[in-house]
This record gives C-alpha cells, structure tokens and sequence, in this order.
C-alpha cells in the first residue's frame, strides 16, 4: 500500500502531488489517489463486474453503481470509512426485507449489509466537508436472510471544502420534513422567533447563515465596503452583522425593495412593510436605501453583496437566499461566493445604477447594450452575469436552447413551475439524454411537464404526513414559509458529469417577469481562463450543485410514491418492502429505457 509524507492511500494505485485548499492559509489536503480521484474529485472503478462511480460535494456524495450481470442481486451495501474522523460503518436505509424484518418500528433505519440498497443510485447526505472518505460497495447475493457479497469496489473520495478561495457555495438542509430530522429532534417544533442557538437550527441551515455572516464579518474595517441589493430583509442576525460591519468601520451601503403597492391597486403584500420594520428595531436605518420606482409588479428581486477593499470590489455574494429566517432555515436556498475582481466588479456597477434610483425603463436601456455574455449555445468560457429587466424574452429562449443542448443530461429547478420554452424543449424526445424537473409543486394541467419522453423525469416538493407508512415517522415542515414551502433556488444544470458543464445560478426564476420586468441577476458559470473559471473550479462548483439537487430531488420523489403520488407516470410504484426474488434490477436493464440511462450515467458506464 503505498505512501507520501506519511499519508496512506487505501487502495493500491499510484499518488500524484498533493495541494492546498481553501482561501487564507485552509490547511492542506493529502496526496491525492489518482485512480481514487480520477477528474477532480469524481472517482470511477470497476472490478468482478461492479462499476461505481462516486461524486463528491462538500455534505453529499452521490454514488452510482452498475453490474454486468445483474442476475440474483439483492441489492448493494455501502461501508464507509471516516478517515478524517477514524470513524467506520455501514450506511442505512429504511426498506427491508419482509421476511426477516416485516414490521420495523417507525422511524427506524438499517445497515445495508442486512437490508441492501435496491437502486442504482445513492447518496451519502451525513459526509462532511473537507473529509477524506472510502466508500466499500458490495453487490449482495444469496438468501435475504444471510446475504453474501458477489462484487465489491472500493474507492477513495475527498469532500470538498465550502469556500476554497475561488468559490463557496453553501445549500441549507432544505428538508425539515424528512426523516433525519424527526429521529434527531422529535417533539421539537419553533416558534415564530426560535431560539436560533438550538441544535436544530444548526441543523436546518447547514452552515448557510453562518456564511453569510462570515461573509459579513470580512469587512474588518474602514478599508473595506459591503454593498448590496436585496428583496427580503427581515433576518435580525444578518441586520445585526451589518450593523456590526458598520461600527467597525465598514461602509455598509444596501438598496432594499421598498414598494408595496401601486396607486389605487389592491395588494396584500407586506414585504417592504416588513422589511422596514426589522431595520428600523435593529437600528440600521443609515445603510438602507429604499427602491421605491414606480410599478409595483417590478419586484427589486436581487439577493446579492458585493465586499469591497480600498475601493476594488473582491467578492460578491448571490444566491437564492432571501434574508429571512424561512430562506435560511426553511425552504431550499443557495448561498454562492465568487472570489474573482471582474465579477465582482459588474455586480458594484449594477449596485451603483440602483444606489442612484436608475429609473426601471433606463436600467433596461443600460441591460440589453449590455455586451455580455454573448448568447452563445454552447456559453462562452468564464464566469458572467445576466441582469434584468431585459426588453422581450429573447433571454428565456437562450437559457432553454442551453438546456436543450445538453450531451448527457440536464437539470433544473422552478419554484413557481417550468415556463412555456422549456416545456416545448421537453416536448421533444432527446432520449437517452437524462432531464430532470424540480418543482415546488404539481403544477396545473395548463402547465404540465410533457410527458413525450420518459428520459424527462419530475419531482415535486412533499413531506410524510398523518403517518403514512408504518415505518415512516410522521414529519412536519418548520412554518417559516407560507408562500413557497419546498424549492426556492433558481438553478440550471448543464452536463454536470460531462467534461465541460456550465452551471447557472442567482435570483431569477426564469420567468417572464424575472426577465422582462423584476430587477434580476443570474450567474453563468462555465471554464474559461481565469482561476474562478478553471476547468477544476467549475468541475468543482458542478460536483456541488448536482449532489445537492440530487439529494433533494431523490428526498421528494420518494416522499411522492410513499403517498400514492408519483409524478411522472400517475401510478404508485410505491412497496415498503425490498424485493426478495432477485429480479428488481431487471428493469434497469430494458434497452433504451430511462432508468438504463440514468444507471449508466450515474455509474460512469
């Protein structure tokens, strides 16, 4: 078993050198396998006819698996081995096997030795950033009551780090209805204004809010500048760090959308009212300009802040991410950090038009003169960024043709449905390109997801209720969101797993209003030739942005057929048992089908 500077690899290929990660002085990571590792941190190995796959982000991994003869197989076991922590055990699920285990206990969970996976995708939701991970993965045979492994692949992954100096990115949990969270704090329910110290809290923002504070916290003094633009800003920690910020120093400078209503129209909406008062009792009024323009359907939807030192803007923060305490311990959201001066730079511009009141029609003059990016299919190389209100919808048509020319697959999110260009998109049978839709909800029939092609799959935003399953505990959602309770991220998936995947991220929903109307700005991310646009950076940010929508695309796919609720075909495919006769995989294997591609793409095959 060879070594490096006393770190052992635990399987036997060759090391490559060793790096650092991670922004001011982040300790370094060991010499990296290079099979383990192979592009990035996506690690593929086959042996004895197993093929695995393994795609880290910085709390999930994803893994995929396939066999060459699936014949007699149980399902798959996954041991896992902590080396960060020297902690070693068997992953769990919650399916077992009707004869030796028929009536589990609600809530409970099982070693995969005993009661395999039966699927040919899986992922780790408990890893943690900036770990170094084995991951052993037996395909079982023989009897449910003693099975034996057939095939085992082992493979070394890395985690990676949140922030690594070029980019961050931080998901929240995003699933307060899960089962996770009913084991871990059963009978906890929050209040209106909850205690945010309590483990549970930590729990559902997963770090999220803590970024943005740290975020906050880089302005050290008078040298240093934060200036932001920003819709929901009710938050009292992020008030108070701003507030902070400015007493050390800072110029702390944010335009907030303070519209409620136009004149002489009806309107229930309290989110500028709402906003006014949490500035005013965390007793920054001072650093807020309202964006009071006329037209009350033009929402000033950005989320973003641009960190500044000596005048030259360094960061900017984006995202989904409302400031609220739903955005951040609720509903799913995105925090994302470019570390890169250019980038930065175009959000201060747009800061500094809305800082100066830049009436919504001449904003729209300055956007659509606005030469990048070239709306190009494929995107140019680099990171850019699109702001709004455009003139016309011409922006939507190139964001499906992206999506539409996907090699490998495609991903999106919708909070609030799939606009009329992308349905037509999918309308069109691209098979065995795998695409994916995540929404907040169902939509209507006026605005369903064609059903054209069965490589297009759906998922929509659900938790178990009124005990459901015996074995399933009963989850509830935190009450932090009324609006939207599930997805609120705005994310297009280009090829993750292929060579060259583009990523686009930000405020805007891809709608019409996002486009034409609102004040919006998205984030396009594709290599390029800067350091925030290396072909390792965007593979990195790719590997993130994939494991997180999977996992919560998978956590709501299931939750549907648990209720009698499947999507994508109206009928429940739904047995709280694992199958016992050794047949379940053949349906993975029915050529052209999509659950043949989607098995080949996950597992590298």
């Amino acid at each position: 078993m060879p070594t490096v500077d006393g770190w052992r690899c635990p399987c036997d290929d060759l090391l490559v050198d060793g790096g650092t990660v991670g922004a001011r002085g982040a300790a370094p990571f060991p010499p990296r396998c290079a099979t383990a590792y192979g592009e990035g941190v996506r690690t593929r190995r086959r042996k004895q006819g197993l093929a695995v796959q393994a795609v880290a982000g910085t709390h999930t991994v994803l893994l995929g698996f396939s066999l060459d003869d699936p014949a007699g197989c149980l399902g798959f076991a996954i041991h896992r081995t902590d080396h960060t922590e020297g902690e070693a055990r068997w992953l769990r699920g919650m399916k077992t096997f009707g004869s030796v285990m028929p009536d589990p206990p609600p809530g409970s969970d099982w070693p995969t030795n005993a009661h395999p996976v039966q699927g040919f995708q899986w992922g780790d939701y408990s890893a943690k950033p900036g770990h170094h991970y084995t991951y052993a993965v037996s395909a079982l045979g023989g009897p449910p009551a003693t099975p034996v492994p057939t095939a085992t692949v082992s493979l070394t992954v890395r985690t990676e780090v949140e922030d690594d100096g070029e980019h961050g990115v931080w998901f929240n949990r995003g699933v307060a209805g899960s089962q996770a969270f009913a084991r871990q704090f059963a009978g906890w329910v929050p209040t209106s204004t909850p205690d945010e110290t309590h483990p549970a809290m930590a729990w559902l923002s997963r770090g999220l809010g803590e970024a943005l504070l740290a975020f906050c916290a880089e302005a050290l003094d008078d040298e240093w500048s934060i200036h932001g633009a920003l819709y929901e800003l009710t938050w009292g920690r992020a008030l108070q760090a701003f507030g902070a910020a400015r007493d050390r120093g800072a110029d702390v400078h944010l335009v907030v959308h303070g519209r409620d209503r136009d004149a002489g129209a009806a309107n229930n909406d309290r989110t500028a009212e709402m906003a006014r008062a949490a500035v005013v009792a965390n007793g920054v009024e001072d650093l807020v300009t309202w964006r009071t323009a006329p037209i009350k359907s033009a929402l000033h939807h950005h989320k973003f802040l641009v960190l500044s030192r000596r005048g030259i803007p360094e960061a900017v923060w984006t995202g989904s991410t409302n400031l609220t305490l739903g955005a951040i311990y609720g509903h799913s959201n995105v925090g994302h950090v470019v570390r890169d001066r250019a980038v930065a730079a175009r959000f201060e511009a747009e800061w500094e038009r809305l800082r100066d009141g830049l009436p919504i029609a001449d904003l729209r003059a300055v956007h659509t003169a606005d030469p990048a990016p070239e709306r190009t299919v494929p995107v140019g190389g680099g990171v850019s960024s699109v702001f709004s209100p455009l003139t016309g919808t011409s922006l939507l048509d190139w964001y499906a043709e992206l999506f539409d020319a996907a090699t490998s697959s495609a991903h999106v999110t919708g909070a609030f449905g799939l606009h009329q260009v992308f349905r037509d998109r999918l309308a069109v049978d691209r098979s065995p390109v795998t695409r994916t839709v995540l929404l907040e909800k169902v939509p209507p029939p006026t605005a369903a997801i064609p059903r054209t092609d069965d490589h297009v799959r759906i998922s929509t935003g659900s938790h178990l209720m009124g005990d459901p399953l015996q074995q399933w505990a009963t989850e509830r959602l935190t009450g932090f969101n009324t609006h939207v309770r599930y997805i609120h991220t705005k994310i297009i998936l280009i090829d993750p797993l292929g060579p060259d995947p583009t990523i686009l991220t930000g405020s805007a929903n891809y709608s019409n209003a996002s486009t034409s109307t609102n004040e919006e700005h998205t984030l396009i991310i594709r290599a390029g030739r800067t350091r925030s646009s290396s072909r390792r950076a965007v593979r990195r940010v790719a590997d993130i942005y994939l494991t997180e929508y999977h996992r919560l695309f998978m956590h709501f796919a299931f939750r549907a057929m648990a209720q009698d609720r499947e999507v994508n075909t109206g009928v429940s495919q739904w047995s709280r048992h694992l199958d016992e006769t050794g047949t379940w995989a053949d349906r993975y294997y029915v050529d052209d089908s999509w659950r043949a591609a989607q098995r080949r793409l996950f597992s590298g095959s």
